[in-house]
């Protein structure tokens, strides 16, 4: 359980330090953790989400939030925002903003799901699908950022067993 809350700690803090140094002085990128768990209200299952406690368990599922403001007097164009997601978790299918893409290489190429990849098997290549225990970053691309306009992008993750 501490490993996890120390890998929860360590991807923030790379993550916010890592988007400051690509972004320095141009847009604001901060990022918030969430613990996210549902209540049934009224007959319906309601997503809740609370402060992140101090530890994590297995099984628990994490919110990840970006938020990408434009402080500037500036029209910014195709801007790539992107995110570790820690080990420790595993990607929770169709929890992202829409538009994201994924790497299963440590962000060295980004792909739209179905993410594929290759392997050679007796001589032969096959083509699979990557499953989303297998992603190692998620990304989005602004097409365009506005001045005094703000952006939101989440996805979540479950810590692992």
């Amino acid at each position: 359980m501490k490993k996890a809350r120390l890998f929860v700690y360590i991807f923030v803090f790379l993550l916010i330090n890592y988007s400051f140094s690509v972004a320095k002085d141009k847009l604001d990128i901060s990022m918030k953790a969430y613990l996210v768990t549902f209540e049934k209200k009224e007959g319906k299952l309601e997503v809740v989400k609370k402060p992140l406690p101090k530890t994590v368990k297995p099984g628990d599922i994490i919110d990840y939030e970006i938020t990408v403001k434009n402080p500037t007097k500036k029209v910014f164009k195709n801007v790539f925002i992107k995110s570790l997601i820690p080990e420790g978790t595993v990607f929770v299918e169709n929890s992202q903003t829409e538009g994201a893409v994924f790497s299963i290489d440590k962000g060295k190429s980004y792909h739209k799901p179905p993410v594929k990849y290759t392997v050679k098997k007796d001589g032969k290549v096959e083509v699979k699908v990557a499953t989303p225990d297998m992603y190692t970053n998620v990304g989005w691309t602004i097409k365009e950022m506005k001045p005094g306009e703000t952006k939101k992008f989440f996805f979540w993750v479950k810590v692992k067993k």
